[in-house]
């Protein structure tokens, strides 16, 4: 029994040693870490397309039709109440001649109102008609853009494919930035299935 109990001390004291050793071990073997000497780092490079755009303005002078219409002044036209006056009193002759009685009375009315409108708006038309109207070629400045894009091939670091030698075999990754002189791998172990 005591022989027994001797052999479970030496038992625990020694995997306390070996516990201890993987905790103190800097490789960090006992976290299923380890690290590998790096051989070989190649850069993964992209080419990238980069568009610039600029845009440039300049000024024209270009020509533009500008029309006029000069009409004369208003003492020149024919403003005046002397053609409402002799259209009103031509209407009423004419309105005159239709009618009897007091039917001729509201026959010369009428005429001398009609005769009166239509003498008007003619006098109207002829002072419209002697207005002038001219077309002036005139420059106007203008101002006039234009957009180019320039093109230009930058090469681009997208990563790195690094080589590593772990337990004498050599493997290969993908990494972001470039390494050191060794990286972290992680260490498995699998049973063998020997006994």
């Amino acid at each position: 029994m005591k022989s027994n109990l001797k052999l479970k001390l030496a038992m625990a004291g020694l995997l306390a040693c070996v516990a201890g050793t993987a905790v103190a071990d800097p490789r960090g073997r006992a976290n299923g870490r380890d690290y590998a000497r790096v051989v070989e780092v190649t850069p993964i490079v992209r080419q990238v397309r980069i568009e610039t755009p600029s845009r440039e303005c300049w000024n024209e002078t270009e020509y533009r039709t500008v029309r006029h219409e000069e009409s004369y002044p208003e003492s020149r036209r024919s403003n005046s109440a002397v053609p409402a006056i002799a259209g009103g009193i031509l209407g009423g002759v004419i309105g005159r001649q239709f009618g009897g009685g007091s039917g001729r009375d509201a026959m010369t009315a009428v005429g001398v109102l009609v005769g009166a409108s239509l003498a008007s708006e003619a006098a109207r038309n002829q002072a419209h008609a002697d207005s002038r109207v001219s077309y002036e070629q005139r420059p106007v400045t203008v101002e006039r853009c234009q957009t180019t894009v320039a093109y230009q091939v930058e090469e681009r670091i997208e990563g790195y494919r690094v080589t590593y030698a772990y337990a004498g075999r050599e493997y290969t990754t993908t990494m972001a930035s470039r390494p050191g002189n060794r990286i972290p791998v992680r260490v498995t172990v699998v049973p063998s299935g020997r006994r």
